[in-house]
């Protein structure tokens, strides 16, 4: 108990006494922590480490003899140092060899050292290297608290005097890079090719470069005698103001946006501002750079692009519409029917509704062309077609399948609902008035009802079965209807 005690008194004193060290002089500072730390833990070598990556660089040393010494460079991995970074905290060993999993560490096998303690070296929330102390000697008793907290309150103090040293050489740079920029920056300023112009916080031009003076027709003396307001366009000015008041309040640190200038000569500049604000050392505006780049004839072929395009779409809505219309008759073409069929047969497995399809064939349409020529049966299929979507209506879809071959898609109508559709089809164009010859329909009818057990008939089942049923009408004489169910016959009337 007394020797703890007496190493708390001795290590508080020590930690005061390198705190009041020159902190500028990193090198003088890690030996002394070094060799303070080496004398109270009995440890006969001590390093500070800096890491990057995988890569360990002894950067001060006390003890270790000739094995290791300032500017060596290690793999990370090859260091006891690695399990600190892994655990991200303090790692204490006092007698390595009997931890089997450790004898083949290459700084065991190497250097045979059996004490080590290391902790990290914090720069904000990285590790950018170690303190770490070790000896060949095997330690009578682990590391106690009070060592463990000593080792951490003098890392903690060497972390704070890295994260100073780095602040005054970030300091420098930023000094002279400031001094270089400023520079730069008045050399590109006042060649600069695009117009630059810097501007007060309300809105009054403090220097313009002669660019502007070109963009906007009037010389600099003018410019600087009023505002960006004035020659604002009166569209964009309140745009423009809210952006500003956005820098100011410090919401943002600069905006583009296009807006419209008043030329000298009264005529409108199209530009594209980029505008950014400069703050002082206390963070208050001081002022703003603006880049003013002339879009006119941007501004005019976008215009002249959007028109055409605009033309364009119309025209490429019009062709859409065209290639789903049949041409002859109005009517959907056999692309969008099958279309149709593949969403009613998908709601038909979905909700278990019922679905029929028809085939419906004018008779003898070949000889009426013969007889009558191409034009007269053109006019009788448009009747034809017309007839049909009137009997039809919102029950189902129609369409031209083929040449004299009407499809239609009857959502949730089962055999019967769907014979007495044929039936009143048959009747329509039975009693159609102004064509050559009485007309007549041979139908073909399919009907689906999905069933709990698969397989479930597909599409084409239901279109070939259809198409069966045609043909059974046709080969009967036409003007009839025949219907069938998928993969049954269900009437034969």
């Amino acid at each position: 108990m007394d020797d703890l005690r007496d190493f708390s008194v001795t290590s508080m004193r020590t930690l005061h006494q390198l705190s009041l060290l020159d902190r500028t002089d990193l090198s003088a500072l890690f030996q002394a922590y070094l060799d303070s730390g080496c004398e109270l833990l009995g440890l006969s070598t001590g390093i500070v480490s800096q890491i990057e990556q995988d890569r360990y660089t002894v950067s001060a040393v006390s003890g270790g003899g000739d094995l290791i010494k300032q500017g060596d460079v290690f793999p990370l991995g090859d260091t006891y140092c690695q399990a600190v970074v892994t655990k991200r905290g303090t790692v204490a060993l006092h007698h390595v060899g009997a931890l089997e999993e450790m004898r083949t560490h290459p700084v065991y096998q190497g250097m045979q050292l059996e004490s080590y303690i290391g902790t990290p070296l914090r720069v904000g929330d990285n590790i950018v290297g170690t303190l770490n102390f070790s000896a060949t000697g095997v330690r009578a008793e682990p590391f106690t608290v009070e060592e463990l907290e000593f080792i951490e309150l003098m890392a903690q103090s060497l972390s704070h005097a890295l994260e100073q040293d780095q602040l005054r050489h970030s300091q420098a740079q930023s000094h002279s890079a400031r001094e270089a920029s400023e520079a730069l920056f008045e050399a590109a300023f006042q060649h600069a090719a695009i117009p630059m112009a810097i501007v007060a916080p309300d809105g009054h031009w403090l220097r313009v470069n002669d660019a502007v003076c070109d963009l906007l027709g009037y010389s600099s003396q003018e410019l600087l005698a009023m505002d960006f307001q004035t020659i604002t366009h009166p569209d964009d000015l309140h745009t423009d103001l809210a952006h500003v008041q956005s820098l100011l309040c410090g919401d943002k640190n600069q905006y583009w946006m296009q807006k419209r200038y008043f030329h000298r000569n009264g005529e409108l500049v199209w530009a594209l501002l980029a505008a950014s604000i400069v703050r002082n050392a206390d963070g208050s505006p001081r002022c703003f750079l603006s880049q003013i780049k002339d879009i006119s004839a941007q501004r005019d072929a976008e215009s002249a692009l959007l028109e055409n395009r605009d033309e364009l779409e119309q025209l490429n809505q019009e062709l859409a519409q065209l290639a789903r219309i049949d041409s002859l008759t109005g009517l959907s073409n056999r692309t969008v029917m099958m279309e149709h069929l593949r969403h009613a047969h998908g709601s038909s497995l979905r909700s278990g509704e019922p679905l029929a399809c028809l085939l419906m064939e004018v008779d003898g349409f070949r000889g009426i062309n013969e007889t009558f020529g191409h034009s007269e049966g053109d006019a009788l299929l448009v009747a034809v077609a017309d007839c049909l979507k009137s009997v039809i209506g919102k029950r189902g879809e129609v369409g031209r399948y083929s040449a004299d071959v009407f499809m239609a898609v009857l959502p949730e109508s089962g055999i019967n609902s769907a014979l007495q559709m044929a039936d009143r089809c048959l009747q329509g164009v039975a009693g159609l008035d102004g064509v050559p010859q009485p007309l007549s329909l041979s139908i073909g009818v399919a009907a689906l009802m999905p069933d709990e057990e698969p397989p479930q008939p597909d599409m084409d089942d239901l279109l070939r079965t259809a198409d069966q049923a045609l043909y059974a009408t046709r080969e009967t004489g036409g003007n009839g209807v025949r219907a069938l169910r998928v993969e049954t016959v269900v009437v034969t009337a």
